[in-house]
């Protein structure tokens, strides 16, 4: 049975770290930024507080609501929430989301969804990610998935990603479907097939932070949360993680970055319930 993941503290809860550091991941970045997931509620925080705080010229995009810059202060339920186009400066049309995840004329990304991050049923360790289902052969699945809507984009650029649940279940040696692009195979594989296109980057999960290994793409231990230890991820991961010598503590919330989480952002509290798991 899966535990609820805490930080180890009553100060905040893993999903108010979550957010935090996906906002810090963002520093320095001026382009435009979506949270597509329809359920991406940690994401759509963290977007939205990184503008707050790292990232002034940020440009935030919802992708379910199909708007720019909101300005909620209480987080909806997820981006296809019409709350989540409070303030907003405009709204397209759905045809125009779905465009704006490919490559413009010259190759050019018209919207980058690298700061905050898709999730999905499993992942394995080059970041290829499945939404399709479990088991098979398709159709006949053991769990059906809502599909590959949105995970299709993973193909598009450096897209990073994020999971509320840190499982061997989740976190597999190779997916049963490959309905978002990460690594592909690893090594060259992706930029082989993908018109040179980096893959992810970046893995949060209720553990840990992950990034790839520069050569063969393999997914890599970066950090361990507060309250967490390298035995546990390893012990929850199903592939072979690779592990450096030093793995550091991920750095706790500071109290200028909770307050703003929490005032500016997430004044309705979604985050200190939201629940997340290990195992």
């Amino acid at each position: 049975m899966a535990d609820i993941a805490t930080p180890g503290t009553d100060d905040y809860s893993t999903a108010e770290l979550l957010a935090i550091i996906i906002a810090r991941s963002c520093a320095g970045d001026d382009e435009v930024l979506g949270s597509g997931g329809a359920n991406q509620v940690v994401s759509l925080a963290a977007n939205r507080l990184a503008q707050l705080t790292v990232t002034p010229n940020l440009w935030l995009f919802c992708g379910g609501a199909g708007v720019y810059n909101a300005k909620f202060d209480t987080l909806p339920l997820g981006t296809w929430d019409p709350r989540a186009a409070y303030g907003a400066e405009c709204k397209i049309y759905l045809a125009d989301v779905v465009d704006g995840g490919t490559k413009g004329r010259g190759g050019r990304q018209r919207i980058r969804r690298g700061g905050s991050g898709f999730g999905g049923m499993q992942v394995d360790k080059y970041g290829n990610l499945n939404m399709i289902g479990v088991g098979g052969p398709h159709p006949d699945l053991k769990v059906r998935g809502p599909g590959t809507v949105g995970t299709l984009w993973l193909g598009t650029g450096p897209i990073n990603m994020y999971f509320e649940h840190h499982n061997k279940r989740t976190f597999v040696e190779k997916v049963d479907y490959r309905s978002g692009a990460g690594w592909m195979d690893g090594y060259d594989s992706r930029h082989a097939t993908l018109d040179g296109r980096d893959g992810p980057q970046l893995v949060w999960t209720p553990l840990c932070v992950c990034d790839f290994t520069e050569e063969e793409h393999r997914m890599r231990l970066v950090s361990v949360h507060p309250g967490h230890t390298v035995e546990e991820v390893i012990a929850n991961t199903g592939f072979e993680l690779v592990i450096p010598d030093e793995v550091p503590t991920t750095t706790p919330p500071t109290d200028w970055e909770l307050n703003m989480l929490r005032t500016q952002v997430d004044r309705n509290g979604m985050l200190r319930k939201r629940r997340m798991t290990i195992g």
